[in-house]
């Protein structure tokens, strides 16, 4: 019989990266997904990247998200969804002036082990840090955050 998983509201695992509080990772679900909620500060969305295997899906609270999904770009407001499916370029960020919180959930889980090894880091890792980091976690950078375009 499979367990309850139960994570209070102030509860979670919190990492520098992101702003990240991964409510469950993929250690706690069998590797099935990590379910964080994410405070996305203006303008310090992550590089444009790639996942090998992971759909990476976006669900906004409150503010507004901008996606960049291969040479997509679509504006995300309360109540909006989106998902991006393995193999394809994207990335986020906050380019407004109001806050952003939106939940994130990407399947399968186990991108929270590339959040673990980034508090390792020092605050400002190398390009090869990084893509270091990215490649154990079937991830790769391919390009420039939506603050530097």
């Amino acid at each position: 019989m499979a367990e309850i998983v139960v994570v209070r509201a102030r509860q979670g695992q919190s990492y520098r990266l992101g702003n990240a509080l991964f409510k469950v990772g993929g250690s706690q679900t069998g590797g099935r997904f990590d379910f964080l909620v994410m405070d996305v500060a203006h303008r310090s969305g992550p590089p444009l990247h790639v996942h090998e295997v992971q759909d990476d899906t976006f669900f906004v609270l409150s503010g507004v998200l901008t996606v960049q999904a291969g040479d997509e770009l679509v504006e995300l407001g309360p109540g909006d969804f989106a998902t991006v499916p393995p193999g394809v370029p994207h990335t986020f960020d906050n380019l407004g002036a109001e806050p952003v919180r939106v939940v994130n959930i990407m399947t399968p889980g186990g991108y929270d082990e590339l959040f673990q090894e980034w508090e390792q880091l020092a605050t400002d890792p190398s390009d090869a840090e990084v893509a270091t980091i990215y490649a154990r976690h079937g991830a790769r950078p391919v390009g420039p955050p939506l603050r530097d375009r």
